[in-house]
């Protein structure tokens, strides 16, 4: 016998076989969506736990059905979004979807700014036509308006006054427009959770921010009319230098003015793109004016460029929309209007009256129109980089999950929760202490 050899066992015997390790257990035929069968995937939220799954941890994470964390399943879908990053189909669409599912509180919001701007507007255009047909019939009369009588005051006092007023009113339009801003922020956050939201209810949940979003609007005033005096100011020179014959004076303010037009252009849209969510941080996240600038400012960091393509996408679509609209409009009044010799210059000025303050007032609607779909996308973004950022998804889950929202195929019609306990006050992602992940977390990289 070979000393290598075992006793008992001939060299063309077979190894004794080792015992079978126990098979691991198949996952069940019905596992939810997103809990692994090997244990449950514990997400931190403010409001519990997430069985959603965690989009936005860490690429080395193992993902049980294989794959990257994220991908290679089907994404929830418990309202008017995928709870992923979205993509430019998903913003637009879901833009659509939120007036939709939220006609009442969209559209009234719509209204009640389109009313604050019908009303000023056509006001102040009536009392233009006022003023200028007084001027016309002094002149129809031999008599100079311009030549400083005191007759002629009360009516240039009119005019001036007209002009004011349409200042006033499209100061008033863009304060309401804020403001709409910070409404549908929080009726678009609460649809992605499959929630459904009443006009009352979303100036309730917003009503405590009105306030902060008026100081929002204010510091948009001031930093404009900084703007506004520095190109008064350089103007007025330039008028000077222009009078005095001072050519080299006239020239240095000439290019002042050029460098100080396109310098203000190009901070402005700069600053516009960056400050574009601020509305909606402080609605959401109930902050203050500059906290909310602050938000904006690090939620669109990385995000500019695609930010600014968009925008101009839905400034270019919403356009072309609201021309199709008001253009048509303008050419009926143009068509009807009196082009008969002997007709009056009243008869004339009251027939461009009516179908000015006609075209003044739908073209304030159509303006309230694609304003709210605006705020709706710009909401979207608010939602889509707190995703990338700070796996916002999880926090949409979970109020989903609160509410009972079940997913949604992607183009059926989504189930409205209201009955749900607590959900005619929720609001994703408004928790005081800020973001559900901790401090310095982010979502995948490449996002």
């Amino acid at each position: 016998m070979n000393e290598n050899e075992v006793p008992g066992q001939g060299p063309d015997q077979q190894p004794a076989q080792q015992p079978r390790q126990p098979q691991q257990p198949a996952p069940p035929a019905h596992q939810p969506w997103g809990q692994s069968p090997y244990g449950p995937a514990v997400s931190q939220s403010p409001y519990g736990q997430s069985p959603y799954g965690a989009y936005g941890q860490p690429a080395s994470q193992q993902n049980p059905y294989g794959g990257q964390p994220g991908y290679g399943m089907p994404s929830r879908r418990p309202g008017i979004i995928p709870l992923t990053p979205l993509a430019l189909g998903d913003l637009l669409s879901g833009s659509f979807a939120a007036i939709r599912r939220n006609a009442a509180a969209v559209l009234g919001t719509a209204l009640i700014v389109a009313l604050i701007e019908i009303v000023v507007s056509v006001f102040a255009t009536n009392v233009l036509f006022d003023a200028t047909y007084s001027i016309i019939l002094m002149e129809e009369g031999g008599q100079d308006p311009f030549l400083g009588d005191p007759l002629t005051n009360p009516v240039f006092g009119q005019l001036f006054g007209s002009i004011a007023l349409l200042f006033l009113g499209a100061l008033l339009a863009a304060l309401a427009g804020i403001i709409a801003n910070g409404v549908l922020a929080v009726v678009v956050l609460r649809s992605a959770a499959g929630l459904k939201t009443s006009l009352g209810q979303a100036w309730k949940l917003t009503g405590r921010q009105i306030w902060s979003l008026m100081g929002l609007a204010l510091v948009y005033l001031v930093a404009g009319a900084i703007v506004f005096v520095l190109f008064i100011g350089v103007f007025v020179g330039l008028v000077i230098a222009a009078v005095s014959e001072d050519g080299g004076m006239a020239a240095l303010m000439g290019i002042l003015l050029f460098v100080l037009t396109v310098a203000s252009v190009v901070v402005s849209v700069w600053l516009y793109i960056k400050l574009v969510l601020a509305a909606a941080a402080s609605a959401v996240e109930l902050k203050g004016p500059f906290k909310a600038m602050g938000r904006s400012w690090s939620l669109t960091r990385g995000h500019w460029w695609r930010t600014l393509g968009i925008i101009l996408l839905v400034a270019v679509i919403v356009g072309v929309i609201a021309s199709i609209i008001t253009t048509p409009l303008s050419m009926i009044g143009g068509v009807f209007a009196p082009l008969d010799p002997t007709t009056s210059m009243e008869e004339m000025m009251d027939s461009t009256r009516w179908w000015t303050l006609l075209s003044v007032a739908v073209s304030s609607l159509v303006n309230a129109l694609a304003l709210v779909y605006s705020s709706c996308l710009i909401a979207l973004l608010y939602i889509d980089y707190r995703i990338r950022h700070e796996s916002f998804d999880l926090d949409l889950a979970a109020a989903a999950e609160q509410a009972g929202a079940g997913d949604d195929e992607r183009f059926s019609t989504v189930r409205d929760v209201q009955a749900a306990t607590g959900t005619d006050q929720l609001v994703p992602g408004r928790h005081p202490s800020g973001p559900s992940t901790p401090a310095g977390a982010s979502g995948p990289a490449g996002h």
